[in-house]
């Protein structure tokens, strides 16, 4: 369970300009290309996830509840883990297709960490004992910067269920965009992504048909506001094929409006892979600290 703390909305108020420039800051952008950590290695492996229990063995067996007041190592130090992650090993969360409390096995077993732009560590325990932190610098240059984690899955689902409890802790209320969280599916050069973005101090859906021309595109959804400063459970409920596919985010397991129609590029590999972090895009901007914990993958 995450630790509840401080309360401040985030504002979704902005001209209608400003909206039409984060709308277009992103356009045509696979931000999903970076490069890894220096001195990262380039054959990181990953366990596979052959079934639901395949991952969810890797949780902490036999260990505490997780939560409790802000205490332990800052997000400065190297990650101390403690014997006290259960997030993973309790049900459901035990039979997950994938789960990661972040307290049991550092950064690089499950994810690769790529770009050097901010520093992401799971040293920053504010939901204790451990979180994923994403802590990126203020940028007064025009440029694009990425960081992020990645979790490729071996087995196919285009019909699953993304949870991830996230405390934003700093964001840039201007029109700089930075990509939250996304889901990809990919063949070749071609790519769909559905992504999670910030921009104008607000967070929107967003689909991203990264294909030849001139059946590239990019579609945008109604902006909704996620608390400031706060641990909230951000939830993705996707079906990416079939006669209706579409996507329902919600908070705190309350649905953010409608269930968002969505057209995903037909033809792709139906593996999905998951990122968290960030992508900075084309503006300067003020900083960024943003916090994860107890991700899930739900097949269906």
């Amino acid at each position: 369970m995450t630790v509840r703390i401080r309360s401040r909305l985030i504002l979704a108020g902005a001209s209608a300009s400003a909206l039409f420039v984060a709308a277009c800051s992103l356009t045509g952008f696979d931000g999903f290309v970076g490069p890894k950590k220096l001195g990262a290695s380039d054959d990181t492996s990953l366990p596979e996830d052959g079934d639901a229990s395949s991952d969810a063995s890797s949780a902490d067996p036999g260990a505490a509840s997780d939560a409790g007041a802000d205490s332990g190592p800052t997000s400065e130090v190297p990650p101390s883990f403690v014997d006290g992650g259960t997030f993973c090993a309790q049900a459901p969360n035990s039979t997950a297709t994938f789960c990661d409390d972040f307290d049991g096995t550092p950064l690089d077993v499950k994810w690769v960490r790529e770009g050097v732009f901010a520093n992401l560590s799971t040293a920053s325990p504010s939901s204790a004992p451990n979180d994923f932190f994403m802590n990126a610098p203020a940028n007064t240059g025009i440029g694009t910067f990425v960081s992020k984690i990645t979790r490729s899955f071996v087995v196919p689902s285009t019909n699953l269920v993304v949870a991830f409890d996230f405390n934003p802790e700093k964001v840039h209320d201007g029109t700089a965009a930075l990509m939250l969280a996304a889901l990809e599916y990919q063949k070749g050069t071609a790519k769909y992504s559905l992504r999670l973005v910030y921009g104008n101090g607000a967070v929107r859906l967003e689909e991203s048909d990264l294909v030849a021309p001139p059946n590239n595109k990019d579609t945008y959804h109604p902006y909704f506001n996620v608390p400031l400063g706060k641990w909230t459970r951000v939830k993705l409920d996707v079906v990416a094929s079939g006669n209706n596919p579409g996507v329902t985010v919600s908070l705190d397991d309350v649905a953010v409006g409608l269930r968002e129609t969505i057209t995903p590029t037909p033809g792709l590999d139906p593996v999905p892979t998951l990122i968290l972090g960030a992508v900075f895009a084309a503006n300067p901007q003020s900083g960024w600290a943003l916090r994860y914990d107890n991700v899930t993958v739900n097949y269906r």
